[in-house]
């Protein structure tokens, strides 16, 4: 029999089956439910509609509101009122409210995704549970009530699509750089309902947010859900799809211009140019975690952003916000003269904060730059957290290796 994939183990064993191959569809067990404020109005209308008398297990259940917090807006307020009710009713303690931050790292920081289970979410960048090993995927709201009554999903067994990465990232590049390339080779829907396994000596060697921000940033080439694979090559290799094999050694910062995350260019060539940003985000699940805040304060140190740029701050969560506190992160980027904000999702998707207009240009260290993504008629390139910091600086889009460098 073939040797199974990370992916294929995982859902062969929630469905109770000793076997299962790519393109079976499989009736799964589901471990953990996520649902977060930008959807959970429509689950759970959608819920009242099927006229269930309870939720099937209120602690496998997690609500978040991250993307609207602290809410700006009275629709999002009676969203949020209909969240904290339907929880009370159904006895959900698992109850994340304003100002604790973006579902898929909270649900990390606090043991709601493990490795070997299974995790759905009301958001397409439930992928990036799968730092932790868990298959992590992203579901819609009718799909989400039919969890809620059942706790199982009908799902698809992804192909698995394998990235090897192996060497040494140079000097001034990020883990970020790494996977903007991957986008650029793999594109938009190179890996549509794919499973992403990443692996080599690279992969193995990032630290929890370098995990969480790859997985995340899989589905910007449409994977179904990724994981960092921690073992070494064996002999019993399982079928992927394809294999990609990348040598790290001549890496340089890249960044994405408009209006794919999978643009990515030479930021020493965008830097030529001067491409003028009238903001700097570094915010997202994908790019204001712990490492971020630190690149950003190592750059921002004794030195100012420049007049007529505006640097948006807003941590990923509160646990890494106090962390950042602490070590005197955030207190070195408040002083450069950075705009700081509550934990959430905020202006990754103009969700009520950082909202750029037409003909603006924003440098953001967030999951997408497609275009009207930050606000109708603006413009948004894709970087590290080093490149945004080194950018809101200079006022342009500049290489961060200049300031590095320099110290």
């Amino acid at each position: 029999m073939q040797t199974m994939t990370i992916t294929e183990k995982i859902l062969a064993n929630n469905s109770g089956k000793d076997y299962v191959k790519p393109g079976e569809i499989i009736e799964v067990t589901v471990d953990k439910a996520m649902i977060h404020d930008n959807n959970a109005a429509l689950v759970i209308e959608n819920f009242e509609r099927i006229y269930s008398p309870e939720v099937w297990d209120p602690d496998k259940v997690v609500f978040f509101i991250d993307h609207h917090t602290p809410s700006t807006t009275v629709k999002a307020s009676k969203h949020h009122d209909t969240m904290r009710k339907f929880a009370r009713k159904y006895s959900i303690k698992n109850f994340y409210d304003c100002g604790c931050g973006i579902s898929h790292v909270v649900m990390i920081e606090n043991g709601h995704a493990q490795r070997g289970k299974v995790v759905v979410g009301t958001d397409s960048h439930t992928t990036g549970e799968g730092a932790m090993g868990s298959f992590a995927t992203g579901i819609g709201a009718t799909e989400m009530a039919a969890v809620l009554v059942k706790g199982t999903i009908w799902l698809k067994v992804p192909h698995t699509i394998r990235i090897n990465a192996e060497g040494t990232l140079p000097a001034g590049t990020k883990n970020r750089d790494l996977i903007n390339l991957i986008l650029n080779k793999i594109g938009p829907d190179g890996a549509s309902y794919c499973a992403i396994e990443f692996g080599g000596e690279v992969f193995r060697n990032f630290d929890i947010d370098g995990r969480i921000m790859s997985c995340v940033m899989s589905m910007e080439m449409g994977a179904k859900n990724a994981f960092i694979d921690d073992e070494k090559d064996t002999e019993n290799v399982p079928e992927y799809s394809s294999v990609l094999n990348i040598d790290v050694k001549k890496l340089e910062p890249l960044v994405a211009a408009p209006d794919l995350p999978t643009n990515a260019v030479p930021v020493s060539e965008l830097s030529k140019e001067k491409i003028r940003i009238d903001q700097a985000s570094i915010v997202s699940c994908a790019g204001a975690l712990l490492s971020d805040l630190k690149e950003a304060s190592d750059i921002l140190k004794g030195r100012s952003v420049a007049k007529g740029t505006r640097l948006l701050v807003i941590p990923a969560s509160r646990h890494i916000f106090s962390e950042a506190l602490m070590l005197g992160y955030i207190k070195t980027i408040h002083d450069s003269g950075a705009i700081i904000t509550s934990p959430g999702c905020g202006a990754c998707g103009a969700h009520d904060s950082g909202i750029i207009t037409d003909g603006e240009v924003c440098l953001s260290s967030s999951t997408r730059n497609m275009n009207g993504r930050m606000g109708p008629g603006g413009k948004v390139y894709l970087g590290s957290s080093s490149v945004v910091a080194a950018s809101a600086i200079t006022g342009y889009i500049t290489d961060p290796r200049e300031f590095l460098q320099r110290r």
